[in-house]
Formats: C-alpha cells, structure tokens, sequence
C-alpha cells in the first residue's frame, strides 16, 4: 500500500463548489445580521457536515487497508482496488454534503430570520447524524435543494423537521415526488404566518368527496391518493374537514382584518365576506389532509404553476359566499 495512488476528489468540481461553501459559512458565522444563536448552530452543523474532516479519513482508509492486506495475506493489488472505491464512495458522499451545505448557507444568508430568541435550542446531535447519513446519498440537484433548505430551516428554528421528515423524503422515489408536488399546488394551509404553526393543510374537495373521485379531473384520483397515503404524506381519511372561519376578514375601523389568512401557491390570502353572506355562516373545508411529515416536506419543494386548481378554488369559495382576496404584506412570504 505504500506506494498506492492517494485519492482525492474531482479537481475539475468540487474545489470551487467548496470554496462557495466557506465563503457563505464564513459570511453566515461572522454576519452582523444574524442572530447569535442562528450562528451557533450553523458553526455546529457545517463544522460536522463539511470537508474539514476528510484528509484525516482518507488516511484512516488507507491505513486500514495496509491492516487488512497483513493479516489476510492478500495479493496488495486487490486491497488497492478496494481502498481506492471505497475511498472515492467517501468523497463523493462528502461532495454532495458540501453542495448541500453550501446551499443551506446561502439560504439562510437570502433569507435570514426575522427574529430569533436568544434561548433557542442547539441543533440536536442526533438530527444532524441522520441528516448526514441520509444526505451524502443525494447527488441530483433537485434532492440537493430540498435538503439544503431543511438544513437551512433546522440551522434557523431547530425542531422544524423531523427525523421521520428526513428519512420519508430520502426515501420518495421521482414520480411520488412529482405527484406530491402537483398535490401540494392545490393545498391551502391554515396558520400562523412566518412560523412553525400550522393548524391544518389540505386540498379542498370543493364540495365533493376526494374518496369518490372528485379531485380526479385535477390528477387526484383514489389511486393517486392511495399512493400518497402509503408514503405517509396524506391522512387516511380523504374526507375529513376543518374549521377555516379564522381566515375570514372581519372589517375594523374601517379596515379589513383577518386573523389567519391561508397561504395558496405561496401566497397569503383572507377570505372577504361577500354583502349577501350571513356572518354566523361557519366555513368548514372538506378535503384530503397532510400528515405533520407532509406538511414539513409541502414547506420546501418548489410549486409547479396550477391555474386550473386556482380557478376551481375561486369558483368553490365564491360559492360559500366568500371573495380571495391576497394580503399585500405577506405576499409570497413562507410560512
């Protein structure tokens, strides 16, 4: 083994990629903008997660390679051949942890937290060891993303995914993925805005019953469902409902105010009484329900453009006697 080839990541890639992430880390830990805990916790994250630690497994590797080659007295060509996979598998894992890194980074620094107390809790040990392990396997950009931004959203208000979050969404293959995604376009949420606190997310059935096909015509079929709900994305119950009167606007000293507006399409709307409704009128919204691991995933993925879905929820709503209106100061603004 003494005279083996070292082994060392791509040149041609990973140097820059690198050298983007420890600039943003650096910006993020030293910024005057963020808040000390946020930092804390990014210093804790990258400083497991990025390539500090790689020359030192490197060696580790190769050492024992040299052990084995002794004690099993194997022609040394085999071992350098193992060694040298095994030690590119390593470097590709912590290529795509480096990537996912630097992308977190530059999420928190576009959109660092408004506010943060000072007594938020350290990024748990044992988020961070499964969101490594399942991580380092992610080598598409679109799976680099969404990682990025949980490690992001983690590093900003720790407890925001879970550990069940990380392993579903390792886990979804592409076409359940791509159904999750044209599912959660068509999902109203109810919460409170630019937090963790979200009450219920659904797609409304709009007026029928998505147990019986009546979301088929926008690609939520019962099949679909069912596909959904076996990768635990969606309730059981295709039919189950949920108080949405907080989302209607109440007028104030003139003024229209809403307590909790809905967020659709990544917009926040209140929901205006038209002259003919009868303010006792209750605003219960039937439909198809994400689970808590769903909700956490429907928060980082990029929406496709649902017109027609807007259009059907315009009509519905109009129907109970309500108007969408979008509240201006939390345009496109996550929740």
């Amino acid at each position: 083994m003494e005279n083996s080839a070292p082994i060392s990541p791509d040149a041609s890639s990973h140097p820059t990629a690198l050298q983007k992430g420890i600039d943003l880390a650096a910006d993020i830990i030293s910024g005057t903008a963020i808040p000390a805990p946020v930092k804390r916790n990014a210093l804790k994250a990258f400083d497991r997660l990025c390539t500090a630690a790689i020359e030192n497994r490197i060696k580790l590797i190769n050492k024992a390679g040299d052990q084995i080659a002794e004690q099993m007295y194997i022609d040394p060509e085999y071992t350098k051949a193992a060694v040298r996979k095994f030690g590119h598998k390593v470097i590709r894992e912590q290529i795509n942890l480096d990537r996912i890194a630097e992308g977190a980074a530059k999420e928190i620094k576009d959109n660092p937290p408004e506010s943060t107390p000072q007594e938020i809790k350290s990024i748990d040990d044992d988020w961070l060891n499964t969101f490594e392990k399942e991580a380092a396997q992610k080598s598409t950009e679109d799976m680099q993303r969404m990682f990025s931004r949980i490690l992001a959203g983690e590093i900003k208000r720790p407890s925001s995914f879970s550990i069940k979050t990380i392993k579903l969404l390792a886990e979804l293959d592409q076409e359940t993925a791509t159904l999750f995604r044209q599912f959660c376009s068509a999902c109203v949420t109810l919460g409170v805005p630019r937090s963790n606190v979200v009450l219920d997310a659904r797609v409304p059935s709009l007026g029928g019953n998505a147990g019986t096909n009546s979301l088929s015509e926008y690609g939520f079929n019962f099949g679909a469902l069912n596909v959904l709900q076996e990768h635990g994305l969606i309730i059981s119950d295709y039919n189950s409902w949920m108080e949405y009167q907080h989302a209607i606007a109440q007028r104030a000293e003139g003024r229209l105010q809403v307590t909790l507006p809905i967020l659709f399409q990544r917009k926040y709307w209140a929901l205006v009484p038209l002259a003919d409704r009868n303010p006792a009128d209750p605003l219960q919204i039937h439909g198809v329900a994400l689970t808590k691991t769903g909700q956490q995933i429907a928060s980082i993925i990029e929406l496709p453009e649902n017109d027609k879905f807007r259009e059907a929820l315009t009509k519905y709503f109009a129907s109970q006697k309500l108007g969408m209106m979008e509240v201006p100061a939390q345009k496109n603004k996550p929740m």
